[in-house]
């Protein structure tokens, strides 16, 4: 794991940027870039510092989110830096209609924020045809009660518990991980889908591997295969979730360069 410090430093003598961590996941394949930002020291200005566009949506938007995107994007670039053939290019990640990031030809990736760290997962789409990444803090357990229902039915609940996972947890990681497969999936079937399209069907906890299974009727509208393996890193107080792979053959006239 490569740690480097940004030494860019607003008017106010806060950091803004704090501590990135670079690094290829050995489970996927991946690049990872985790960057600490210190919202309480943004200044738009930021933005030209360190050479990212601010696009008008953002432009509008208040400052903790101005401070989010811009930490995202950064780490997207130092992402990309690694990868050929974008290495060493000026090269901007766009906002679509969607709010989804817009990545440069050749690249799959995709970029989460909580609280104050932006993590991006970037790769060669020669490498892979989607990829989503997605990191939450653990659910409060009045919020659990709340949203249970919608996120998971009970039945996936039950299979995580039975592996000794608490319903924080369990729950948590299946949020985590349909919201990364969202992102990994979107920009092929840009249908906006909801957590009832995937459901929970295996937990391998020692190599912490969570599966996902689309339901057929989504599957087959879109010509998608119906599993994915979702590889999750349980934190002592958030889940970071990534999914990621190759479409085989007969999906693969689905996926969008």
């Amino acid at each position: 794991m490569q740690e480097v410090t940004a030494k860019i430093m607003p008017r106010d003598d806060r950091q803004f940027i704090g501590k990135v961590h670079s690094e290829v996941d050995t489970r996927t394949g991946v690049r990872l870039v985790t960057c600490e930002f210190d919202a309480a020291g943004y200044q738009p200005e930021l933005y030209a510092e360190l050479g990212i566009a601010m696009p008008e949506s953002i432009a509008g938007s208040v400052p903790k989110r101005q401070a989010e995107f811009l930490a995202g994007r950064y780490a997207a670039a130092l992402a990309l830096q690694h990868l050929a053939p974008v290495r060493n290019q000026d090269v901007q990640v766009g906002i679509g209609e969607k709010r989804n990031p817009l990545w440069p030809s050749g690249v799959v990736g995709s970029i989460s924020h909580v609280g104050s760290v932006a993590v991006c997962a970037v790769s060669r789409r020669m490498d892979k045809d989607y990829l989503g990444i997605d990191v939450e803090v653990l659910i409060p357990t009045r919020v659990c009660r709340e949203i249970a229902a919608i996120v998971a039915t009970r039945q996936e609940r039950e299979l995580l518990r039975a592996e000794g996972l608490s319903e924080r947890v369990a729950l948590t990681l299946i949020f985590s991980a349909k919201e990364s497969l969202f992102k990994a999936l979107y920009p092929s079937v840009r249908d906006y889908f909801g957590f009832e399209v995937a459901e929970a069907v295996e937990l391998r906890l020692a190599d912490q591997t969570l599966v996902l299974r689309l339901v057929e009727r989504f599957a087959s509208k879109h010509n998608l295969p119906r599993d994915y393996e979702c590889q999750f890193t349980l934190g002592e107080h958030w889940i970071q979730s990534v999914t990621c792979g190759k479409f085989p053959q007969r999906a693969n006239l689905k996926a969008i360069g």
